[in-house]
């Protein structure tokens, strides 16, 4: 069972050097705003990649975020099983549809 984290893992880096979590959310605003992806699709394909790698916490950060903007649950789910064949396989996949099966309820 992973850890949970109280706050975002760029809080806990801000709270050792105050410049390197600013530096660190500067990077991830410049990486989202490099191309013509929207931020939908960017953090669509963050969660993706957070579920493949099993990184809990930040999956469910990201994918709170997606909910808070409205996106449809349907679209997280498919983001999380659109890799499984490819780049996963399927016990990540299903370990995130249960990560967000507790966000909804």
């Amino acid at each position: 069972m992973a850890e949970s984290l109280s706050k975002a893992p760029s809080e806990y880096l801000g709270s050792v050097s105050a410049e390197a979590g600013e530096a660190f959310r500067a990077l991830r605003n410049a990486l989202l705003d490099s191309g013509p992806l929207d931020r939908v699709t960017c953090e669509l394909i963050m969660i993706s990649n957070l579920a493949s790698a099993g990184y809990e916490d930040s999956f469910k950060i990201h994918a709170k975020r997606l909910l808070d903007a409205d996106v449809p649950m349907a679209a997280l789910k498919q983001a999380v099983v659109v890799p499984l064949g490819g780049s996963t396989v399927i016990f990540p996949v299903a370990r995130a549809l249960l990560w967000l099966e507790e966000l909804e309820r």
